[in-house]
């Protein structure tokens, strides 16, 4: 089932977050970085509290026999190339690797993509790690394509990374 999420889903939103960034990047990411993303999860509890209670973003979960297994986050483009009301932002979607495959990824997507359509946004982005090929895959499969020059590097764990801005627009 998805559905908004709600305050006393920060703590398993949190717990998402860090394993499935564990296991989506465990060939992207060093091993030792990843791992240490558990310490983190207070931290992102408090995060996500406070981001649900201030609805400073929309946030859907994805939720199986009571568990929350995927979220959505999504709002304005935050991107300064970007007019921010006409353009939309998916700012990240996880789902736990037990659930690949089985089309909650997708029930999600769906949900999030048509939440910004219903919202006025006539132009949606997502910014996605270029190496990240199975989240590539995902992303064009649901008609997305490359925003020509839109990369960018960051840092995570040491390791230089580069994302690209992936598009979609009505």
């Amino acid at each position: 089932m998805i559905r908004d999420a709600l305050p006393k889903d920060a703590k398993q939103i949190a717990q998402v977050h860090v394993r499935s960034w564990q296991q989506a990047y465990a060939d992207l990411m060093p091993a030792d970085f990843l791992a240490s993303l558990t310490t983190t999860l207070p931290q992102k509890e408090a995060y996500w509290a406070r981001s649900i209670e201030s609805q400073d973003a929309d946030t859907l979960v994805a939720e199986v026999e009571g568990n929350v297994i995927g979220w959505l986050s999504l709002g304005p483009c935050r991107d300064a190339d970007t007019p921010e009301t006409t353009s939309g932002e998916v700012m990240a979607i996880y789902v736990l690797a037990d659930y690949w495959g089985q089309g909650i990824g997708a029930q999600l997507w769906q949900a999030g993509f048509q939440r910004l359509v219903d919202q006025g946004f006539k132009r949606i982005s997502l910014w996605v790690l270029a190496e990240n090929q199975r989240a590539v895959r995902f992303y064009t499969r649901f008609g997305g394509t490359e925003d020509p020059g839109s990369r960018r590097t960051l840092v995570r764990g040491g390791v230089t990374l580069e994302e690209v801005r992936y598009v979609w627009t009505r």
